[in-house]
Protein backbone atom coordinates (compact mmCIF):
# COMPACT_ATOMS: atom_id res chain seq x y z
CA UNK A 1 0.00 0.00 0.00
CA UNK A 2 2.85 2.51 0.85
CA UNK A 3 5.44 1.16 -1.59
CA UNK A 4 5.73 4.23 -3.83
CA UNK A 5 5.01 6.88 -1.18
CA UNK A 6 7.26 5.82 1.71
CA UNK A 7 9.61 8.78 1.14
CA UNK A 8 6.70 11.24 1.34
CA UNK A 9 5.70 9.86 4.71
CA UNK A 10 9.22 9.62 6.16
CA UNK A 11 10.55 13.07 5.09
CA UNK A 12 8.21 15.16 7.31
CA UNK A 13 9.21 13.03 10.30
CA UNK A 14 12.91 13.50 9.57
CA UNK A 15 12.40 17.25 9.08
CA UNK A 16 10.59 17.55 12.42
CA UNK A 17 13.39 15.66 14.18
CA UNK A 18 16.07 17.90 12.62
CA UNK A 19 14.13 21.06 13.61
CA UNK A 20 13.71 19.79 17.17
CA UNK A 21 17.40 18.94 17.60
CA UNK A 22 18.51 22.18 15.88
CA UNK A 23 16.22 24.33 18.04
CA UNK A 24 17.46 22.67 21.21
CA UNK A 25 21.09 23.24 20.18
CA UNK A 26 20.37 26.90 19.38
CA UNK A 27 18.77 27.52 22.76
CA UNK A 28 21.64 25.83 24.58
CA UNK A 29 24.20 27.95 22.75
CA UNK A 30 22.53 31.36 23.19
CA UNK A 31 23.83 33.64 25.91
CA UNK A 32 21.63 34.61 28.83
CA UNK A 33 22.80 37.47 31.01
CA UNK A 34 21.37 39.40 33.92
CA UNK A 35 21.10 43.16 34.25
CA UNK A 36 24.13 43.10 36.55
CA UNK A 37 26.21 41.43 33.80
CA UNK A 38 24.90 43.80 31.12
CA UNK A 39 27.50 46.38 32.15
CA UNK A 40 30.19 44.43 30.29
CA UNK A 41 28.06 43.96 27.17
CA UNK A 42 27.31 47.61 26.37
CA UNK A 43 29.11 48.81 23.28
CA UNK A 44 29.70 52.53 23.02
CA UNK A 45 31.45 55.01 20.83
CA UNK A 46 32.18 58.68 21.39
CA UNK A 47 33.44 61.17 18.84
CA UNK A 48 34.50 64.59 20.06
CA UNK A 49 35.39 67.47 17.76
CA UNK A 50 36.84 70.79 18.74
CA UNK A 51 34.94 73.83 17.41
CA UNK A 52 35.77 77.54 17.43
CA UNK A 53 34.04 78.11 20.76
CA UNK A 54 34.15 74.68 22.41
CA UNK A 55 33.33 71.05 21.61
CA UNK A 56 30.84 68.96 19.64
CA UNK A 57 30.20 65.58 21.28
CA UNK A 58 28.51 62.73 19.43
CA UNK A 59 28.15 59.46 21.34
CA UNK A 60 26.11 56.29 20.91
CA UNK A 61 25.49 53.09 22.83
CA UNK A 62 24.11 49.66 22.03
CA UNK A 63 23.37 46.71 24.26
CA UNK A 64 24.66 43.71 22.37
CA UNK A 65 22.25 41.38 24.19
CA UNK A 66 19.03 41.76 26.16
CA UNK A 67 18.96 40.81 29.85
CA UNK A 68 16.85 37.81 30.79
CA UNK A 69 14.82 39.89 33.28
CA UNK A 70 13.59 42.13 30.46
CA UNK A 71 13.56 45.90 30.08
CA UNK A 72 12.47 47.84 33.16
CA UNK A 73 13.59 50.90 35.02
CA UNK A 74 15.11 54.19 34.05
CA UNK A 75 18.55 54.89 32.64
CA UNK A 76 20.54 58.09 32.90
CA UNK A 77 23.33 59.42 30.71
CA UNK A 78 25.52 62.28 31.83
CA UNK A 79 28.14 64.46 30.23
CA UNK A 80 30.46 66.53 32.38
CA UNK A 81 33.93 68.08 32.12
CA UNK A 82 37.13 67.79 34.12
CA UNK A 83 40.20 69.95 34.50
CA UNK A 84 42.75 67.50 35.87
CA UNK A 85 41.04 66.08 38.95
CA UNK A 86 38.58 68.97 39.36
CA UNK A 87 35.08 69.05 37.86
CA UNK A 88 34.53 72.11 35.67
CA UNK A 89 31.44 74.25 36.25
CA UNK A 90 32.28 77.00 33.77
CA UNK A 91 31.23 75.08 30.63
CA UNK A 92 28.12 76.36 28.84
CA UNK A 93 25.79 73.72 27.38
CA UNK A 94 24.57 75.07 24.02
CA UNK A 95 22.70 71.95 22.86
CA UNK A 96 21.93 68.62 24.54
CA UNK A 97 19.81 66.12 22.62
CA UNK A 98 19.33 62.39 23.03
CA UNK A 99 17.72 60.08 20.48
CA UNK A 100 16.49 56.59 21.26
CA UNK A 101 16.66 54.30 18.24
CA UNK A 102 15.05 51.10 16.99
CA UNK A 103 17.32 49.82 14.21
CA UNK A 104 18.04 53.04 12.29
CA UNK A 105 14.74 54.75 13.13
CA UNK A 106 14.44 57.48 15.76
CA UNK A 107 11.62 56.53 18.14
CA UNK A 108 12.08 59.19 20.82
CA UNK A 109 13.93 62.51 21.15
CA UNK A 110 14.73 64.20 24.47
CA UNK A 111 16.52 67.29 25.65
CA UNK A 112 19.03 66.91 28.46
CA UNK A 113 18.59 68.60 31.80
CA UNK A 114 21.37 71.06 32.57
CA UNK A 115 22.90 70.91 36.03
CA UNK A 116 25.70 72.94 37.60
CA UNK A 117 28.44 70.59 36.40
CA UNK A 118 27.08 69.23 33.10
CA UNK A 119 23.97 67.70 31.58
CA UNK A 120 21.87 64.63 32.50
CA UNK A 121 19.51 62.71 30.23
CA UNK A 122 16.93 60.24 31.53
CA UNK A 123 15.00 57.65 29.55
CA UNK A 124 12.89 54.57 30.24
CA UNK A 125 13.86 51.02 29.39
CA UNK A 126 10.74 49.36 28.04
CA UNK A 127 9.18 47.46 25.17
CA UNK A 128 6.17 49.03 23.42
CA UNK A 129 4.54 47.18 20.53
CA UNK A 130 7.67 45.12 19.85
CA UNK A 131 9.96 48.18 19.89
CA UNK A 132 12.60 48.27 22.60
CA UNK A 133 13.41 51.63 24.18
CA UNK A 134 16.71 52.40 25.89
CA UNK A 135 18.98 49.69 24.53
CA UNK A 136 20.12 51.69 21.50
CA UNK A 137 20.61 55.42 21.15
CA UNK A 138 22.79 58.42 20.52
CA UNK A 139 23.38 61.85 21.95
CA UNK A 140 24.72 65.14 20.66
CA UNK A 141 26.03 67.81 22.99
CA UNK A 142 27.49 71.15 21.95
CA UNK A 143 29.37 73.13 24.60
CA UNK A 144 31.37 76.32 24.79
CA UNK A 145 34.09 77.30 27.18
CA UNK A 146 37.71 78.30 27.39
CA UNK A 147 40.55 75.81 27.03
CA UNK A 148 38.26 72.82 26.41
CA UNK A 149 39.81 69.69 24.92
CA UNK A 150 38.46 66.24 24.20
CA UNK A 151 40.41 64.94 27.22
CA UNK A 152 38.15 67.03 29.49
CA UNK A 153 34.96 65.20 28.47
CA UNK A 154 33.39 62.48 30.62
CA UNK A 155 30.35 60.50 29.47
CA UNK A 156 28.70 57.82 31.58
CA UNK A 157 25.61 55.63 31.72
CA UNK A 158 23.78 54.83 34.96
CA UNK A 159 21.57 51.75 34.42
CA UNK A 160 18.76 50.61 36.73
CA UNK A 161 16.51 47.58 36.30
CA UNK A 162 13.58 48.09 38.64
CA UNK A 163 10.77 50.59 38.81
CA UNK A 164 11.84 53.30 41.24
CA UNK A 165 11.54 56.92 42.21
CA UNK A 166 13.47 59.21 39.87
CA UNK A 167 17.12 60.09 40.30
CA UNK A 168 17.73 63.48 41.86
CA UNK A 169 19.41 65.20 38.92
CA UNK A 170 21.88 67.43 40.70
CA UNK A 171 25.30 65.94 39.97
CA UNK A 172 26.38 64.85 36.48
CA UNK A 173 29.33 62.89 37.93
CA UNK A 174 26.94 60.40 39.60
CA UNK A 175 29.40 60.30 42.51
CA UNK A 176 26.62 59.48 44.99
CA UNK A 177 23.35 58.84 43.10
CA UNK A 178 20.26 59.55 45.18
CA UNK A 179 16.79 58.38 44.19
CA UNK A 180 13.91 60.42 45.60
CA UNK A 181 12.48 58.66 48.67
CA UNK A 182 13.87 55.28 47.55
CA UNK A 183 16.47 53.04 49.06
CA UNK A 184 18.26 50.04 47.62
CA UNK A 185 17.74 50.84 43.94
CA UNK A 186 20.03 48.45 42.03
CA UNK A 187 22.26 50.21 39.52
CA UNK A 188 25.66 50.25 37.87
CA UNK A 189 27.62 53.01 36.14
CA UNK A 190 29.62 52.54 32.94
CA UNK A 191 32.02 55.24 31.79
CA UNK A 192 32.19 55.87 28.04
CA UNK A 193 34.90 58.48 28.00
Amino acid sequence: MFQGNKLVLILPGILMLVMLVGGYQFLQGSEAITNEELKDMVEYEAEIQETESGLYIDANWDWTIMPIEGLYGEDYLSVYFMDGDKVRTDVVIEKAELQLLHSDQIIEVQTGGKVANGVIFSFSNKIVEHESFGNLGQLQVVVSGTDLTENDVRIQLLHTWTEHAPLEKEDATFSAPTFTNAANVPYWIRKFQ
